[in-house]
Order: structure tokens, then C-alpha cells, then sequence
């Protein structure tokens, strides 16, 4: 017993022990592969420190490592010269669990097959790529962003342009979400839409890349997206914006330049008409580039060049060398290729909708199961139920025979008591009436002191209105008694006789102000603000003078004067209320 308890203590040291070691080298990897996106020459050096040490670990952290391996070869532009290996991980990532994982493996086998020119192999495994990226919540979104970059660099090359369009713009959608690469995609966009003769849709997507490339204070990082920039804009005649790209390029006519910079350069000045230079650039790719595709097109520049210029021989010269590279690039098999990039597509969403099909009739077959299943175990239950329903429903009635009998008995007693309480409600009755009666000579009496009331606020309103013309008198005695002449024209204004002037309303105020010395601080408390029309009401107000005669004096309307006066009655208050 000992002996077995001491060999499951080993075997679980053992296990802690291997898991722990897988966890150190996957944070190596993790680490190697970080250093690797930014110089992955430096992490391949890491890498191949690990290679020794590697081959005792799981298969899955042996797997990792040769994936990493490829990615990092990738990534330092290194061609691969055999699929072995990643076959090898395709098949092994397949069975993993880890969506990840498969988008990370299909992609880097399309980009094993781009390099050794397997086109239809390379797009089958990027679209797989793409298909675990969709159909997962988790993913590599810049990974996700390169696999149509792939896409479109592998369409665009066998000559199918229209589908090269629709890749590239999704591309562009993915740069703008990850904010990334935007130039790149808006590059393959403007070069499709010129590859289709669609001038306008090509040169906004090309005048978005420039823009972008202006923006990043960075024009040096980007010599190469110019060089293609001034190539596609002297295809397009848009001199101005090809002049302005050459401006931004660090480059000396001197140098030995690359051949399609040569290419794009003598495109720059075949579209400003400049033979000379445009013949010499063409002549540099021919004699010195290998890149055919290159030398397809200065070939074909030269014998335009010349044909145009009436050189026959030099035209008959480059004819013939445009016809050898012709067949050499062999036109005839791209077009074979786009065709079988097509069908592999295709195939490939057959593939796709079959399985989809089989999915779904597997999980229509399995869910038929359950509900089949279901409906056997819910008729089962409910059988169950209704027998237990049944018993209780037995018991209740019993139990309701005995509580109708109880309650028949409580019925009789009930009858009787209702009885008796109709006695005493009769009695009630009496009271009652009595009480009514005795409201109404009650309300009868409050009547009466209503309109008793009634008539002593009338005869107050009276006295009140009294008062105030007794004061309005009082107010105009007084005046009569100070200014006399200011009195005598504010009567013959107030029935249109004369027009009150600007001396006669200074008058009336300094009047006013004798006889109430406090009046105008009180008026300035009150109202703060005021216009002279407003001051004018008031004065005329504090002198006791009626709506009418204000609105004659003013000339206002009677409404303003009426909601005036109403609103300053304060005016004909005591003078001491500061």
C-alpha cells in the first residue's frame, strides 16, 4: 500500500514538473514571437537557442515552436523550399480546440504555398484562414487584415481584377477597424480599379494613400508606397500629383535603382513626353533587371516609343524582345490560372456549403432525438401529474362536502342575525331622518350669513374705493397748493388741450419730489430699471390722477396703462415704506 501511494506521489511530482516546464518555454515562444514582429532576424537567433532543449518537451510546445519557426521566416522575407513541415502542423492544429491556433496555421500554409507559387493551394488555406477567423469570437484581427492583403496580392497577380476589388475593400474595412495598414489597402484598392480602367474610383482610393502618407511626418518610411504612387498616377496622366510624389522621393537618378523604379520613373516621363529619359530608364530594366514583368513593360514602352517616332528598326528591335518576355510570362497560362483560382474558390465554398448542409441535418437528426426524447419524458410527467392531480382532486371534493355542510349550518345562524340587524337598521332609519332635518335648518342659516357676508364686503369695497379717491383729492390739493402751474398743465393735456413737454414733466417731478421727499428713492428701490413712459405712470399715479387721464397725458394704450397701474399700485402707498 505504501509502495503504490509512493509511486502516485512521483507520478503527480512528475506531471506538476512537465506542466510547469510547458508553461516557461510557451512564455519563451510568446517572447520570441513579440521580438519577432518588429526584427525577426534577432528572434530567429532566440529561437534556434532553443532548439536543443525543445525536443524534450510535449508535442504541442514542439508544434508551437515549428509554427513560430515558419512565421519568423515569413516575417524575414526567407522563401520556403518544401510544404513538409507545415502539412505536418495543419494536420496537427487541426485537431486542437483553439480557433486561434487554426487561423494562425491555415494562414502561414497559404503563405508557404504563395511562395512556391501553388496559387489555387495558397488561396484554398487563406480562405480556410479566413473562415476560423469568422467563425470565432476571439481572433487575430491584424493576421485576419494580411489574409486579404494575401488574397488580393494572389488575385490580382493571375489577372482577376474584380475580385481583387471586392478583397481589397475588405481589407480596407479591417485596416480601419484595427487602425492599421491603411495606406497598403487603399494601394491595392487604387491598383485594381486602374487594373479595370476605372480611372475615377482608382486615382480617389491612390489621392486617399497620399494624403495618408503626407499625414504621417514620416516620408522616408514610405519611399517604396511612393514609388508605386508615381507609377499609378503617370498611368492616370495626373502629372500634378506624379510630380508631387517625385518630389517626396529620396532618390538619384545616379544610382543603380531597383527596376521598378526605373519602370516607374520612365512611366513619370513617358506621361510628360519626354522620350529621352523615358528610353533610358527602359533601357536600364533591360539590361540590368531580371524581374520580367518589368522588362514586359519597358519592352513594350520602348517599341511604342519608337513605332511612334518612326525608328522602324529600333521598333522591330523591342517588338521582338516585347514578344519573347510575352511568351516567357505566358499570358495564355494566367488567364488558366485565374480560371483555376476561381474554381478552386468555388470548390472551396462547395466544400463549405456541403459541410454546412451535413451540420445541419446531423443537428436536425440529433435535435429530433431530444425533442422526440423530450416529448416521451413531458407525456410521462404529465401522466404523472394527472394522476396526482386526480387524488388531490378527490380529496378536495371530500373535503368541500364537509365545508358545505358547515357552511349550511352557518347559513341559518346568518339568517337569523340579519334578521335582527334589520330590526335595528329600521331604528336607525328614524334617527336618521331626524339628523337630515336638522342640516337642513343648518344650511338654511349658513345661507343667510352668506349673504349677509356678501354685502358687508360690498359695503367695504365701497368704502375702500372711497378712500382712495379721497386720497387721490388729498394727493391733488396738496400739489394744487406747491405747483400750481405744473397742475394746471397737466389738466389741459389730460384733455387734449396741450402737449406735456419735456420741461412740464420736470416740473411735475420736482413737485412731486418737494411734496414727497422719499417718493423717488422708493421708486428706484422698486423698480430699478425703468423707462420714462413707466416713470411718467407712476408720477401721474402719485398725484392721483385717473386711468383715463394718464392714458390721455401719455398716450399709451389702455391696456398698457391699466396693467401699469395695476402693477405700481404700491405708488399711492405711505411714502415712509422704504
Amino acid at each position: 500500500m505504501s509502495y503504490l501511494f509512493s509511486r502516485c506521489v512521483l507520478a503527480t511530482i512528475i506531471l506538476c514538473v512537465a506542466s510547469c516546464s510547458n508553461h516557461h518555454f510557451l512564455d519563451k515562444l510568446e517572447q520570441i514571437k513579440a521580438v519577432g514582429d518588429y526584427d525577426p532576424n534577432k528572434a530567429i537567433v532566440m529561437l534556434d537557442s532553443l532548439e536543443i532543449s525543445i525536443r524534450n518537451e510535449s508535442d504541442y510546445v514542439r508544434h508551437k515552436y515549428d509554427l513560430l519557426r515558419i512565421r519568423l521566416n515569413d516575417k524575414a522575407y526567407k522563401t520556403p523550399t518544401s510544404d513538409i513541415m507545415i502539412k505536418q502542423l495543419v494536420d496537427y492544429f487541426e485537431s486542437e480546440e483553439s480557433a486561434m491556433e487554426k487561423q494562425e496555421v491555415n494562414y502561414y500554409a497559404g503563405s508557404t504555398y504563395r511562395d512556391l507559387q501553388d496559387t489555387p493551394r495558397a488561396l484554398e488555406y487563406f480562405f480556410k484562414s479566413l473562415e476560423f477567423a469568422d467563425g470565432s469570437e476571439v481572433f487575430d484581427s491584424i493576421m485576419l487584415r494580411n489574409t486579404y492583403s494575401n488574397i488580393h496580392f494572389l488575385q490580382y497577380r493571375v489577372q482577376d481584377y474584380n475580385n481583387a476589388v471586392i478583397t481589397a475593400l475588405k481589407e480596407l474595412e479591417i485596416s480601419k477597424k484595427t487602425k492599421s495598414n491603411l495606406i497598403v489597402s487603399y494601394m491595392h484598392i487604387g491598383a485594381s480599379w486602374l487594373a479595370l480602367d476605372s480611372a475615377t474610383q482608382a486615382e480617389a482610393a491612390l489621392d486617399s494613400a497620399f494624403s495618408l502618407i503626407v499625414k504621417s511626418n514620416n516620408i522616408s518610411s514610405h519611399q517604396n508606397l511612393l514609388i508605386h504612387l508615381l507609377n499609378n498616377y503617370s498611368e492616370l496622366k495626373c502629372l500634378s500629383k506624379a510630380k508631387e510624389c517625385l518630389s517626396l522621393i529620396d532618390i538619384d537618378p545616379k544610382d543603380d535603382l531597383s527596376s521598378f523604379t526605373s519602370l516607374a520613373l520612365a512611366q513619370y516621363y513617358k506621361s510628360l513626353g519626354i522620350n529621352d529619359s523615358t528610353i533610358v530608364y527602359c533601357k536600364r530594366i533591360l539590361d540590368g533587371s531580371t524581374d520580367v514583368d518589368d522588362m514586359f513593360d519597358a519592352a513594350k514602352i520602348l517599341y511604342r516609343i519608337y513605332g511612334n517616332t518612326g525608328d522602324i528598326s529600333n521598333a522591330c528591335k523591342y517588338a521582338d524582345i516585347y514578344m519573347q518576355l510575352s511568351d516567357s510570362i505566358d499570358f495564355g497560362k494566367r488567364q488558366e490560372l485565374a480560371a483555376t483560382v476561381n474554381n478552386e474558390y468555388q470548390y472551396h465554398l462547395d466544400q463549405k456549403k456541403e459541410r454546412d448542409l451535413y451540420e445541419e441535418k446531423k443537428k436536425f437528426r440529433n435535435a429530433l432525438i431530444i425533442v422526440s426524447f423530450i416529448t416521451l419524458l413531458s407525456a410521462s410527467i404529465a401522466y404523472i401529474f394527472y394522476v396526482r392531480r386526480r387524488n388531490k382532486h378527490l380529496q378536495v371534493v371530500v373535503a368541500l362536502s364537509s365545508e358545505l355542510q358547515r357552511i349550511s349550518d352557518d347559513d341559518k345562524q346568518l339568517r337569523e342575525d340579519i334578521k335582527a340587524k334589520e330590526k335595528e337598521l329600521d331604528n336607525s332609519t328614524s334617527e336618521l331622518d331626524s339628523i337630515k332635518s336638522e342640516l337642513q335648518h343648518v344650511n338654511i342659516e349658513l345661507l343667510e350669513f352668506d349673504k349677509t357676508l356678501k354685502e358687508k364686503e360690498q359695503q367695504l369695497a365701497d368704502k375702500i374705493e372711497q378712500n382712495k379717491a379721497v386720497m387721490s383729492m388729498m394727493h391733488q390739493s396738496e400739489l394744487e397748493d406747491n405747483a400750481e402751474d405744473v397742475i394746471y398743465n397737466i389738466r389741459q393735456s389730460s384733455i387734449g388741450r396741450k402737449k406735456m413737454t419735456s420741461a412740464d414733466w420736470k416740473k411735475l417731478y420736482q413737485a412731486v419730489d418737494q411734496l414727497y421727499p422719499t417718493f423717488k428713492d422708493r421708486l428706484l428701490k422698486e423698480l430699478g430699471s425703468f423707462t420714462d413712459q413707466q416713470m411718467q405712470v407712476c408720477y401721474l399715479m402719485r398725484i392721483g390722477l385717473s386711468k383715463p387721464q394718464i392714458q390721455n397725458i401719455t398716450n399709451l394704450s389702455r391696456v398698457t396703462v391699466w396693467r401699469w397701474v395695476k402693477k405700481y399700485e404700491w405708488v399711492l402707498d405711505s411714502d415712509d415704506k422704504l
